[in-house]
């Protein structure tokens, strides 16, 4: 019987070398407690070259609004540890939370009108 020495080349057969946990320093939740797996976040303008990769993943996916399910359904990864992981980055800076609504104002014209529109029902 042969044992064939992994030389660090293949992660794919090598298996995860940094468990999760240990990214989110064994935290199981996120400190801000508004975090829920709809909230969304964008990225930000920052240097991530010194970012562990998975988070450099997340802020990659991040570059449109996404929801935090969707980020953890994107990059395989537990929506727990996601919540936690968007927690840090939030936190650091590389992420903003909010809603595209938030962002971008609508013609304000059209929304009076909605408004006036509702009133009168």
């Amino acid at each position: 019987m042969t044992h064939d020495a992994w030389d660090g080349d293949d992660e794919a057969e090598a298996g995860r070398l940094v468990p999760l946990y240990i990214l989110v320093n064994g935290r199981t939740s996120p400190r801000n407690t508004n975090l829920d797996l709809a909230t969304q976040v964008i990225a930000r303008p920052a240097d991530t070259s010194r970012l562990e990769p998975e988070y450099r993943d997340i802020v990659n996916r991040c570059l449109s609004w996404i929801s935090i399910a969707e980020i953890g359904a994107y990059l395989h990864r537990p929506l727990t540890i996601t919540k936690v992981m968007v927690d840090v980055l939030l936190d650091q800076g590389y992420l903003g939370i909010g809603s595209p609504a938030q962002q971008r104002i609508a013609d304000r014209r059209l929304l009076e009108t909605v408004l006036a529109g509702l009133e009168r029902l």
